[in-house]
């Protein structure tokens, strides 16, 4: 596991998440436009902070959570943020 996926796995416990997965996409976007050397993750979050939010409030707890990181170490951040109950292991 990546130093930044830690990071970022313990910047998002500040969501109370009851699901977390990280994937590290960055070697498909290697050398694009823009990149400044940050990675490229996609998020899945699973938590009950986000019940009755819509999906930009969302997006926006989760890149507060992570806003250190965005800076540096993330590029791109590309997240599904969904409640217990839009799962289906609920």
């Amino acid at each position: 596991m990546s130093e930044t996926i830690t990071k970022l796995e313990q910047a998002l416990t500040s969501l109370n998440p009851d699901f977390v997965d990280i994937q590290d996409d960055s070697a498909h976007h290697a050398g694009h436009a823009g990149n400044t050397g940050g990675g490229h993750y996609t998020v899945t979050i699973i938590s009950d902070v986000f019940t009755n939010l819509p999906l930009i409030k969302r997006h926006r707890l989760v890149y507060e959570a992570a806003k250190t990181l965005m800076v540096k170490d993330i590029h791109a951040l590309s997240i599904d943020a969904k409640t217990p109950a839009e799962t289906s292991w609920n």
